[in-house]
């Protein structure tokens, strides 16, 4: 049966006298409510009000959500906080590894627990009621992602899941020597400060503070806690003792204060606009870099806790290793890894010297504040600079996202 041209026009005119508040239905009434909707959608006015009104509901919605989420953060999670203090225990013993090519038998037993560990705590973490260690774990995926070129070398995929897949022959077959003995790939995922593991450690570390009670993953409690939440005794903290990197869990103002001095000045460094018109401005914000940074290192040398020692000396290590782009811009490391400026010299030279060190992603101020993020952490057993003073997520600039291709210049 067809439909009249009269049946279809009441249809119409019903549909939008309902969708558009039209009252009538009867014909002549409705197709004027019609025409006269219709030069309200032409011009632009009901668009505008269904606008309006979307964006209340949208507001409405997101307080509620907000209230959701905020009580989603607090929740404590403790299945992600005990794999984030095993995958943290696994990461960080990777550094002390032998990379050498005759002991890979070894290496794929270390490489397959921290693929493990890594998955136990993806797989947790993800699935937390906490919103902000979900995000930390969305932030260690992306992460992972990022150099998953380098894990592919090495027979480590990722999967759709976001775990990670070991194949234990591409694994042995690895033979990218440089000299006699190094596996290059293995050494750059796996060993020493801005490798992907100490990066991985330090996701760790923040997913068990907010997964507890903001416990550092380091703190004795985090450490030795048994059923009864109890500390072992031989390994309690001397507080009365004075001795040079005594304890790991002694806190230390001194070096925490001089470490957040020279995280400062390394945002304002990267921050600046640093050009060859104004090199006075290029000198006074560099040359207090210089003083910040020789007073944490003088203040960490006396440290009673050996983690701020040792973060110290791996910033030192850092810093001797780019003797030569200092060189360039008037800068000298001494023989007890401290720095010296001379204006003059600095002041003659480019100052896209500075700016290739200390502005843009990837670059040696990245690596430079997570190592003083990481003595701050120590000294104040947990706390974070980059949380505390700047981003929520952590890191200088794009810190917490750059790829471990990039070596130390």
């Amino acid at each position: 049966m067809g439909i009249g041209l009269n049946g279809l026009n009441s249809g119409i005119t019903d549909t939008y006298s309902a969708l558009l508040g039209g009252g009538s239905t009867g014909s002549g009434d409705g197709m004027s409510s019609l025409l006269a909707d219709y030069a309200s959608i032409k011009n632009g006015s009901y668009g505008k009000m269904m606008k309006s009104y979307y964006a209340k509901v949208k507001e409405e919605d997101g307080t509620e959500s907000s209230s959701k989420s905020n009580s989603k953060n607090k929740a404590a999670d403790a299945a992600s906080a005990s794999a984030a203090r095993k995958f943290y225990e696994t990461a960080s013993a990777m550094n002390g590894l032998d990379y050498s090519a005759d002991n890979m038998d070894k290496l794929y037993d270390k490489v397959s627990a921290f693929v493990k560990d890594y998955n136990s705590l993806i797989k947790t973490a993800s699935n937390s009621k906490s919103d902000a260690v979900k995000a930390q774990a969305d932030a260690l995926n992306d992460y992972t992602y990022q150099n998953y070129k380098l894990f592919a070398k090495i027979g480590i995929t990722m999967n759709s899941d976001r775990t990670l897949s070991i194949d234990e022959e591409t694994f042995r077959k690895v033979n990218e020597k440089t000299g006699s003995t190094n596996v290059p790939t293995m050494t750059t995922l796996f060993k020493g400060m801005g490798s992907f593991a100490d990066k991985a450690a330090d996701r760790a570390s923040k997913i068990y503070r907010l997964a507890g009670e903001g416990e550092s993953v380091t703190s004795s409690k985090a450490k030795y806690a048994g059923s009864m939440g109890s500390a072992s005794s031989t390994d309690k903290t001397n507080s009365s003792s004075s001795k040079k990197g005594t304890s790991k869990t002694a806190k230390d103002a001194a070096s925490a204060t001089a470490a957040s001095a020279l995280y400062k000045s390394i945002e304002k460094l990267g921050a600046a606009n640093i050009s060859n018109d104004d090199k006075d401005s290029a000198y006074n914000l560099f040359s207090a870099l210089v003083k910040n940074y020789n007073d944490l290192i003088k203040k960490a040398d006396d440290s009673e806790n050996s983690n701020v020692i040792k973060h110290s000396d791996y910033l030192k290590t850092l810093v001797s290793g780019n003797k030569s782009a200092f060189s360039r811009m008037g800068v000298t490391v001494n023989s007890d890894k401290t720095l010296s400026i001379d204006e003059d010299k600095f002041k003659e030279s480019d100052m896209s010297n500075v700016k290739n060190l200390y502005t843009g992603a990837y670059s040696f101020a990245e690596k430079m504040t997570d190592r003083v993020n990481q003595i701050y952490r120590y000294a104040t057993q947990g706390q974070s600079l980059s949380s505390q003073i700047y981003t929520s997520q952590g890191g200088y600039g794009a810190a917490n996202t750059g790829s471990t291709v990039d070596t130390v210049m």
